[in-house]
């Protein structure tokens, strides 16, 4: 038999171990249902957010190719969903205020008591700036910090898929939110979020899109921890590509759900303090 089959169509197979750190991981199942219900569900979970965090900021490296880091910086974040949020940052050392903003999700407002500054400004209003501190904006942190998939469950041009995906030895589960209202063939990929199914079938990586399709936000969640049936990520990462900026927050304590006080949210300009135009 051998002798009737042409040599050019003979191989010869052979068998390799290939190295522990080239398999894919072992992966947890579940199913689409079960994940959007999840997710659904994570979503109300928190209400109210209060966090002692360690950042480390980043800016315009890729554009100019000068790196402007702050390294190991000491802040505080106090958030009640949906929209108010305050971040504090304090100087390294001396630990006294380097800024301290808050916003209703209409305006900011910021002080700086380093410069004997004041600014205030609209949560839209573009930014101009080279310095990845002027560049950051409480609705960014607010649009990482939490993964909420409520604002597109009662809108029916709202639609979704799902799939599967393998990065490196990772495996994950995405869903794919978009706005399918436009006419014609066009659609809108409004956000991606990808589900680690080697971790708990927690949200790893969370991107979110602008109307010409450049990515605007990307956040990866790591280090899940508990607080009572709440899973909260200690490591958040933000990563703006258009104003060319990353945030980490590390966070060192949580507080979830626990009642602010009234004042929470109240900064007023100091006496004496210049007020200032932010750049646009």
């Amino acid at each position: 038999m051998l002798l009737l089959i042409p040599a050019g169509c003979i191989s010869i197979s052979r068998t390799r171990v290939i190295p522990q750190n080239q398999r894919l991981l072992p992966a947890k199942t579940a199913t689409k249902d079960e994940l959007l219900n999840s997710l659904e569900e994570k979503s109300k979970q928190i209400h109210t957010l209060k966090g002692t965090v360690t950042m480390d900021v980043s800016g315009g490296g890729s554009q100019s190719g000068v790196l402007t880091e702050y390294r190991q910086t000491t802040g505080y974040v106090l958030v009640d969903r949906p929209t108010n949020i305050r971040i504090k940052v304090l100087a390294p050392i001396v630990a006294s205020t380097v800024f301290d903003m808050v916003s209703d999700g209409r305006q900011f407002r910021v002080s700086i008591p380093v410069k004997n500054q004041f600014a205030m400004g609209d949560v839209d209003q573009p930014i101009n700036s080279k310095s990845p501190i002027a560049s950051l904006r409480p609705q960014h942190l607010l649009d990482g910090l939490f993964v909420d998939i409520t604002p597109y469950l009662d809108k029916p041009e709202v639609k979704f898929s799902f799939s599967e995906q393998i990065e490196g030895q990772r495996s994950y589960y995405v869903f794919t939110f978009i706005d399918a209202s436009a006419q014609g063939r066009e659609v809108r990929t409004l956000e991606k979020l990808w589900i680690d199914r080697n971790d708990d079938l927690e949200v790893a990586r969370k991107q979110i899109f602008r109307a010409d399709g450049r990515i605007e936000t990307d956040v990866q969640y790591s280090n899940y921890h508990s607080e009572g049936n709440i899973r909260f990520p200690e490591i958040v990462v933000i990563q703006r590509p258009v104003e060319d900026y990353t945030l980490k927050m590390t966070f060192q304590k949580t507080s979830l759900n626990d009642k602010l006080p009234d004042n929470a949210f109240n900064l007023e300009r100091p006496e004496g303090s210049e007020l200032v135009q932010l750049a646009h």
